[in-house]
């Protein structure tokens, strides 16, 4: 398959080049084009490591105002960083772009053709060698473009020279560049997390395996074009849509907003958010957790760990449970999962620190991938010490080097230096071994990282990890959530007297920072840091609010990570800001604009996991979802840029019918959520702004996991049809009692269930709907009499079953009235003996009509039972 963006270029030059001179700058169109989607795909190649090339060479190239800085880049990969990596695929594409090959090969004839054209135009210019590389192609290139269109003015005659040569030098970099051969897709992923993969050029089936439900499960791509090296690689610079009606790369004009894009295919242009690309690259400094350089004897222990932080205050639950999991013979891994800036790692410190003081461990070995610090003033950039399985590997031998007995194995078994901690992880030559890693999530494929070490753990050593996802399913994990007020007060005044703010602090102010911090400790600090630096107090959630940089800290990478379904979740969550009940959001996004599909229940789960939103569990396993506050502040900057941003506040305005609830409320359930939900759509629906027909599978989705819902539905559908029409009002009835309640709710429903059928004349429905209730609760003898004289009057239609479908249903009816023979009038048992004479039994019928009498002589029912009796 052609590659689309440039099989679009060819149809661009086709169309306008007309003339030589025309066609000359068509061509040189078609070779800045090359070269951008050249470059963008070289840097889509590269690794993110630790010394963030990835991110340098982009930074670069979104500020480009010129064809030569994009060139330089090119030069940057090729010469300096695809060698650091061992990838066939990579020294493939390297060797095709340095070689220097003679005449017969596709690379020197490219160049030479450029080469005959550049001189034409300029005879100055530098001849080749007798071999010539690729690169030489690009810098070539470069050079005849500045002599014509950047500062020269090439005449038609001059065009009708050189344009041979100029496309048939691009002509040969179309067939024979790889990166254009390389399998090319655009991905979009639906809510449902699956993707549409669109083919854009090479083999593209290598993709295909990312259209099945197991992919959606595993795999994260956000958006955009994709090229396979190796593994599906985003290629940032190039843009697109899933159209895919046209292709943009960046064009300069960089500032703080944005940057500009530019398609020369269409010459359209637009803009690009320019936030992910400010930050100066730069030689960062290492994290004030990264942990020491060396091991050192610490109480009973060699160790590298970092110094529990000066502020730090205790959390005795949190330390109990820590400590005791660190102790044990059991549970080879343990996780702490928590929100950013939470305090997993200042706890874990303190207790490793404790750790050391017993004879558990001989060797507790700290990696960091710690990319940001969360420092006072706000989050800081730092190098992270650690970012891949080989990175581990090699900084665990270099630290135990000194601690072996012959120094030159850790050396010699570099090459090897997975498979050798490996073996140590399962039986570690240092006696019991504690391996800790902080901020997990940073690494690379944690999960693969994940599967590794609990692959090869073996107790008495142990691993423990510190993450902001739930997705590692540790032998043990422990959540830390907000401090417990205590503790998040201990913090305030601790920090308030170091920063000299005791005056700007009062009882009310510490209530409300806890309040609306949900306790998180860093949150606390930016706080507290902000009042100290404008001397003077402020509502907590205004502060919070201001810093954009410590919202993005926490939330960003989080946030990237979710699924389509998940972000809209986690924002319509955001923008209400209130307790919701799970089964509403479940319902509204399986009802509305969600032609996309997807699993809500799944996504929820992903939430939970990601530590973005809590689950509260109430009334009848009634499950309730809340966005912390820090986290719903960032949620609702990213609605307002969302693609989903009208379906979500469509949804927000949806849950806002059913009112908000607090946690306060929580005690009084989600009965009177839904309760207000039903009674707002039936004045929609007589409103007639919207439709029972359109909306009733939503409120079928709720009813089948809230059961008392149906109840609800029952008088929506009675009001709808205003009585009307019985039979749905009795269907919601029954799936309600479907669901075997026993209490005076069920009751109430069999008795109106009866009076519907009794409606209706269904004599069998009402006999069995009130049999359902006495199960529930024994009836009074008034109410058995009245529902005995129904059949009674209405015994015509038993006719048609035979004698044992009618003894099955009225037997129970009779033997209820045998339960209140004692206080039962003569009207009551003569109603009781027709009962009889319709169950065939005429002797106890005349029994029954004698009893009658005897209590109430002159009765004129029992008088003419007997009567009739006699004469049989």
């Amino acid at each position: 398959m052609k590659f689309v963006p440039i099989q679009k270029m060819m149809e661009r030059v086709e169309k306008n080049g007309d003339t030589n001179h025309a066609l000359f700058h068509e061509l040189l169109y078609t070779g800045e084009l090359i070269i951008k989607i050249t470059a963008a795909a070289l840097v889509a190649s590269i690794e993110d490591d630790r010394e963030k090339h990835r991110y340098n060479c982009l930074y670069t190239l979104v500020r480009a105002d010129s064809i030569g800085t994009w060139i330089t880049v090119i030069e940057k990969i090729l010469h300096d960083l695809i060698p650091q990596y061992t990838s066939d695929e990579l020294v493939e594409v390297r060797n095709a772009f340095t070689q220097r090959l003679q005449k017969g090969n596709w690379q020197y004839e490219a160049v030479d053709d450029l080469q005959i054209a550049l001189s034409i135009i300029y005879p100055e210019a530098e001849k080749i060698s007798r071999k010539a590389s690729l690169c030489t192609w690009f810098r070539k290139f470069s050079e005849l473009r500045n002599k014509t269109r950047g500062h020269g003015a090439i005449t038609p005659a001059t065009c009708d020279k050189v344009v041979p040569f100029i496309q048939n030098s691009i002509s040969l970099l179309i067939d024979h560049n790889p990166m254009l051969h390389k399998p090319w897709v655009y991905l979009h992923r639906h809510l449902s997390g699956k993707y549409r993969v669109v083919p854009l050029g090479g083999d593209t089936s290598l993709f295909s395996s990312l259209t099945t439900a197991a992919a959606a499960r595993k795999s994260k791509y956000i958006d955009g074009i994709y090229l396979w090296i190796e593994q599906p690689r985003h290629v940032a610079l190039l843009y697109s849509d899933s159209d895919v009606a046209d292709f943009f790369v960046p064009n300069g004009s960089f500032n703080e907003r944005s940057f500009e894009l530019h398609s020369l295919i269409t010459d359209n242009r637009w803009k690009d958010d320019s936030q992910r690309y400010l930050a100066e690259p730069m030689d960062l400094p290492g994290s004030e957790t990264e942990g020491d350089s060396e091991l050192q004897p610490v109480e009973n222990v060699f160790t590298n760990l970092p110094s529990v932080p000066d502020d730090y205050v205790e959390r005795p639950r949190l330390e109990e449970e820590v400590l005791e999991k660190l102790k044990d013979e059991r549970y080879p891994v343990i996780t702490l999962v928590g929100r950013g800036g939470i305090g997993k790692t200042s706890l874990s410190l303190s207790m490793l620190h404790a750790i050391t003081k017993t004879n558990r461990y001989d060797l507790i070995v700290w990696f960091s991938a710690r990319d940001i610090d969360l420092m006072e003033t706000g989050p800081r950039s730092v190098k992270p010490r650690i970012l891949t399985k080989k990175d581990i590997a090699e900084e665990y031998l270099r630290l135990i080097n000194d601690l072996i007995e012959d120094p030159r194995s850790a050396s010699k078994n570099r090459d090897q230096s997975t498979s050798t901690m490996a073996k140590h992880m399962n039986n570690s030559p240092l006696g019991p071994t504690l391996y800790v890693f902080d901020n997990f999530e940073t690494v690379h494929e944690p999960l693969n990282l994940y599967n590794w070490l609990n692959a090869n753990i073996r107790l008495p050593n142990k691993v423990v990890i510190t993450t902001r996802f739930r997705e590692f399913k540790a032998d043990w994990p422990i959540e830390v959530s907000g401090m417990e007020s205590q503790e998040a007060r201990e913090l305030i005044e601790k920090m308030s007297s170091r920063l000299g703010i005791q005056n700007l602090i009062n009882a009310d102010k510490i209530n409300d920072i806890i309040e609306e911090t949900d306790g998180h400790p860093y949150v606390i600090k930016i706080i507290l840091g902000e009042m100290a630096n404008r001397r003077k107090s402020g509502r907590p959630r205004e502060v919070v609010a201001r810093r954009d940089d410590i919202l993005e800290a926490l939330f960003e990478r989080t946030y990237d990570d979710l699924t389509p379904l998940a972000r809209r979740i986690f924002l319509t969550l955001s923008g209400w800001r209130s307790l919701v009940p799970q089964l509403a959001i479940e319902a509204v996004l399986r009802w509305r604009n969600n032609s996309e599909g997807g699993n809500p229940e799944e996504a929820i789960d992903e939430l939970v996991r990601m530590s973005l939103i809590e689950q509260r569990t109430v009334e009848n396993d009634t499950v309730f979802l809340e966005v912390p506050t820090t986290a719903a502040m960032f949620g609702r900057k990213k609605i307002e840029i969302s693609q989903y941003r009208e379906l979500i506040k469509n949804d927000i305005q949806f849950l806002q019918v059913m009112g908000p609830s607090q946690r306060s409320s929580l005690g009084k359930g989600s009965f009177p959520l839904f309760q207000s939900l039903f009674s707002r759509i039936a004045m929609n629906v007589s409103e007639k702004s919207i439709s029972i027909d359109e909306i009733r599978p939503m409120l079928e989705f709720i009813a089948r996991d809230y059961p008392r819902a149906w109840l609800l539905f029952a008088d929506l559908e009675k009001e709808v049809s205003n009585g009307s029409d019985t039979r749905r009002e009795a269907e919601c009835i029954r799936r309600f009692l479907e669901q075997r309640p026993q209490d005076v709710e069920a009751q109430h429903a069999c008795e109106r269930l009866v009076a519907l059928y009794q409606r209706e004349g269904d004599i069998i429905g009402s006999c069995n709907a009130f049999l359902r209730s006495a199960e529930i609760s024994q009836p009074e003898l008034d109410d058995v009499s009245r529902m005995v004289n129904y059949i009674n009057y209405n015994g015509s239609t038993l006719s048609s079953m035979d004698v044992g479908e009618r003894r099955a249903l009225l037997k129970p009816l009779a033997d209820l009235m045998e339960l209140h023979l004692q206080t039962a009038s003569a009207t009551d048992l003569s109603r009781l003996a027709w009962l009889y004479i319709r169950l065939s039994e005429v002797e106890q019928a005349f029994h029954i009509a004698q009893q009658g009498l005897e209590i109430e002589p002159g009765n004129e029912h029992c008088e003419r039972l007997v009567r009739r009796l006699k004469r049989h």
